[in-house]
């Protein structure tokens, strides 16, 4: 085996790897938001301005969370066509 089909499967095994890590994140995260909304609609003690800061932190964070993993993909196929163009074997020279 070559030494890019073996850097090109390492880096399969890291982009899947990143993509079960980043949803699984996403996933807390989305389960976090709705029970502190519903924590929120039901604290009536809790001032309007306060909960308008916590909904515009979450919609922050999520904004974030969305940026870093668009970042992450164009790296990933930047890498990737990296080995997709480099990969072609060489030719070699006949001497006639």
């Amino acid at each position: 085996m070559e030494n890019k089909d073996i850097a090109k499967q390492m880096l399969d095994y890291s982009k899947a790897a990143f993509e079960a890590g980043f949803n699984s994140m996403v996933m807390l995260q989305e389960q976090t938001s709705q029970v502190m909304d519903q924590f929120l609609k039901q604290s009536p003690w809790i001032p309007p301005q306060t909960k308008s800061f916590i909904n515009e932190w979450s919609n922050i964070y999520k904004k974030s969370a969305l940026d870093f993993k668009d970042a992450a993909d164009k790296n990933y196929s930047k890498i990737e066509e990296f080995f997709v163009s480099g990969h072609s074997a060489p030719k070699t020279k006949s001497k006639n």
